[in-house]
């Protein structure tokens, strides 16, 4: 009986326990808040282990990077490395970077990129002419623009050009990107350099025409190519190249349907001609205009070929051209007022030129009524045909019947469809 109301003694492990649950249940904040700080102090202790390994994995890949591109600036100052291994090693830095990348998260991959970027690891400077051209080069054939216009600002800073072929390159894509500027520099470099691409280009005028004409400023780029028009003409190159802009200008004029524009396209070629006795820039709006659907151009171009001589007679010499690339096109209409054009002024060996040609292309469409119009408009104009030409026609005129017949029997075997009608 003693020893069942005996008391536990205080320091035994169950009045312990008991004291324990007591300040717990009266005071359950205590608890708690002791608990949570251990939490609390478990996840910072988390929170900084990662930080470190965020930090290290940053700090270690960023070494590496500034190894990779001390190693690719080093190797920029030998004389004997060519382009292509210079485009090898900037793929092999730019695939183990982006293993690296793949690593970390978007804020350490943003400031990878900023370590990366042109601005702050090429110089110029360093490089060779090949490695400059070679840059320049891949730039411009994978439309890369930023870093394109980076190495341009580059090569103005430090007054330093790439080779002829390159620097043409350059000029072509700038003009394509509207970049007046650029090339405004590009031709003070040049002069200061005494570049021989200066006067053969007219200090650039057809790439400065062009960038204007992309940017909407129509006027200024015609009169900026009529002053450099003629300068360009003294070289082969030059006129090749401003040929081709005129060429252009012309051709989205009337395919923008833009009247002002082709009332001042025609008042400029009309100087050039006076000026430089040049036909070409008018054979151009000719052709267009001859070409277009649309009345009033086809007009301007019938005003044109009988106020110019020299029209007339490099439009005879070209007549086959003429006709073929008409019919390439499918237009039809353009070759017969073509060969009313020649009837006109008597250019008969241009006029059987183009009749032959038509009555190809109609034949190659088994057109038995277009080909004996034209086997009747030739034996009218003592004009005849090839002898070839009779025989295709001949066989066109006996084996049509047939084909004809053909056609009908094959569209008439066609199953009927049956219908039945449920009521």
């Amino acid at each position: 009986m003693a020893m069942l109301t005996r008391r536990t003694s205080p320091g035994s492990p169950k009045a312990l326990q008991r004291f324990q649950n007591c300040i717990s249940f009266l005071w359950p904040s205590l608890h708690s808040g002791t608990s949570q700080d251990n939490r609390i102090q478990r996840k910072s202790t988390q929170l900084d282990t990662i930080d470190c390994l965020t930090n290290e994995l940053v700090s270690r890949n960023s070494k590496k990077w500034d190894e990779l591109r001390d190693r690719l600036i080093k190797k920029t100052n030998k004389s004997d490395l060519s382009a292509h291994n210079f485009t090898d090693h900037n793929e092999m830095v730019s695939t183990s970077f982006g293993q690296n990348v793949n690593m970390l998260s978007k804020g350490v991959v943003s400031d990878l990129q900023a370590i990366r970027s042109p601005q702050l690891g090429l110089d110029i400077r360093s490089l060779s002419q090949a490695q400059l051209d070679n840059l320049l080069l891949s730039t411009v054939e994978i439309k890369n623009k930023p870093d394109f216009l980076y190495l341009i600002r580059q090569c103005l800073r430090h007054k330093q050009l790439p080779s002829n072929e390159v620097l043409l390159a350059c000029l072509k894509y700038l003009m394509q990107l509207c970049r007046l500027q650029q090339i405004d520099s590009l031709a003070d470099l040049c002069k200061l350099h005494e570049h021989p691409l200066v006067k053969t280009y007219a200090n650039f005028a057809p790439f400065k025409a062009m960038a204007l004409w992309r940017s909407g400023s129509a006027d200024i780029a015609l009169m900026t190519l009529h002053r450099g028009y003629g300068d360009c003409m003294e070289t082969d190159e030059g006129r090749r190249m401003t040929r081709n802009v005129f060429r252009t200008i012309v051709e989205e004029t009337l395919v923008q349907k833009s009247d002002a524009v082709l009332v001042s396209l025609m008042q400029v070629a009309r100087s050039i001609y006076k000026e430089q006795k040049d036909i070409f820039v008018v054979a151009c709006v000719w052709k267009q205009c001859f070409a277009s659907e649309w009345f009033c151009d086809q007009k301007s171009a019938a005003e044109l070929y009988e106020h110019y001589k020299e029209l007339q007679l490099l439009v005879a010499r070209r007549s086959s051209s003429l006709c073929s690339s008409f019919l390439r096109a499918n237009n039809v209409d353009a070759v017969h007022r073509l060969i009313e054009a020649f009837l006109q002024k008597d250019q008969r060996e241009a006029c059987a030129n183009c009749l032959g040609q038509l009555f190809n292309h109609q034949y190659l469409r088994s057109d038995l009524r277009a080909c004996a119009e034209i086997i009747k408009s030739c034996s009218e104009l003592g004009m005849p045909l090839s002898a070839v030409q009779n025989e295709q026609f001949l066989s066109l005129f006996l084996n049509q019947p047939a084909t004809t017949a053909a056609r009908n029997v094959g569209h008439q075997s066609k199953p009927i469809k049956e219908f039945q009608y449920k009521f």
